[in-house]
């Protein structure tokens, strides 16, 4: 019996009821910030209609500091012995959210979960991925270690969207790090927008991974469209895992004259790169109006001002929930002027875990 997608799940007269799963029932732990994700992801398993019947439960962490300044967090057994756990958190990596992590790693093998996953919408300290001789280590093994032994190595696998490099899947054992992407889902709502304008529409990629990376995504929504897009490729020169500058662009360059062009990668942080070479793309190039869209909004620093500002060269932003939107107020102004567009990933997140949970493909997904 074929699957249901997201959008189109089974109907009711189809649905089947699954009798045994050897994990346990499934419980999602959300970090915090991550409650309402949760919840979403709760009621989507349970009232769509997969091919098997899933409840799920949700046990949230208490976190706090003692007077002395230590930290504790409160985690009973209820929902979590023999279940099979899904912590659900994101980067970026900072100090409090990588203790906490741990300590709920920690908790969930202290309590006796059946199975425990990781769910990381933006794999943390993923982009110190180079190792710059004397000066830093590439930091994503040292990620994965210290999640292993937080578990006693009980970890069962990690899912993580649209790494920064490849390689970081090799920081773990095989099979260990699962990457799935969400390029189609906001690439094909920022294609939608810019054809709707009636103009052309050209696609701009930093680098020759960065094409790479969305060929496959490109290539279903020009099917899916009837519709093939004129692309140009930068060079990028990366001098650290701060810096990057664009050296060059190749491809249907003259394509970007009068156009629509959609700058793509996989995320943005402080936005300074993203707005220069869009003023590049305006004044050398002639393009009517650069987008960006990226998976990670990391938007850190001077970012939402940088990108509110009314000369700003990047005209809308594209980004997916990976990283919360809803507990940084400095972006809703963004948001409500329309200059910040947010593809929610709860969706494809309550599709991703059920699959997890019943042991069915996910790498299919991608």
């Amino acid at each position: 019996m074929a699957r249901p997608s997201p959008e189109h799940p089974l109907n009711e007269q189809s649905l089947t009821s699954r009798p045994f799963n050897q994990h346990g029932g499934l419980t999602l732990i959300p970090m915090p910030g991550f409650e309402q994700l949760a919840r979403e992801v709760k009621e989507r398993i349970e009232q769509d209609r997969y091919e098997f019947e899933t409840a799920v439960d949700i046990a949230a962490p208490e976190f706090g500091f003692r007077s002395s300044g230590e930290p504790f967090v409160r985690l009973g057994k209820e929902h979590i012995a023999g279940h099979d756990c899904v912590v659900l958190t994101s980067g970026p990596g900072t100090p409090a959210m990588l203790m906490q992590l741990m300590f709920v790693l920690r908790y969930l093998s202290g309590r006796r979960a059946s199975r425990i996953a990781a769910v990381t919408g933006y794999f943390p300290l993923g982009r110190s991925d180079k190792d710059e001789g004397t000066r830093e280590f590439a930091l994503p093994p040292l990620i994965i270690d210290l999640m292993m032994m937080s578990t006693y190595s009980g970890l069962d696998r990690v899912i993580a969207v649209d790494l920064h490099a490849p390689q970081v899947v090799m920081s773990g054992r095989t099979g260990f790090i699962t990457e799935v992407s969400l390029v189609r889902r906001v690439l094909k709502r920022a294609v939608d927008e810019a054809l709707a304008l009636g103009k052309p529409v050209c696609l701009c990629f930093p680098d020759d991974t960065a094409a790479k990376r969305m060929e496959t995504a490109v290539g279903q929504i020009s099917e899916q469209l009837g519709v093939e897009f004129p692309s140009v490729y930068g060079v990028k020169r990366r001098t650290s895992s701060r810096e990057s500058t664009l050296a060059a662009l190749f491809g249907d360059v003259d394509a970007m004259k009068g156009a629509t062009v959609l700058n793509l990668d996989d995320e943005i942080a402080t936005g300074g790169t993203n707005i220069s070479s869009a003023a590049e793309l305006k004044s050398k190039h002639g393009a009517a109006r650069v987008w960006a869209v990226v998976t990670h909004g990391v938007l850190c620093g001077p970012a939402a001002e940088r990108f509110g500002a009314e000369d700003c060269a990047v005209d809308r932003v594209f980004i997916t929930d990976t990283i919360p939107v809803e507990t940084r107020p400095e972006l809703a102004p963004l948001i409500e002027a329309g200059r910040l567009d947010v593809t929610p990933w709860g969706p494809d997140l309550s599709w991703i875990l059920y699959h997890h949970h019943w042991n069915l493909s996910i790498r299919e997904l991608r």
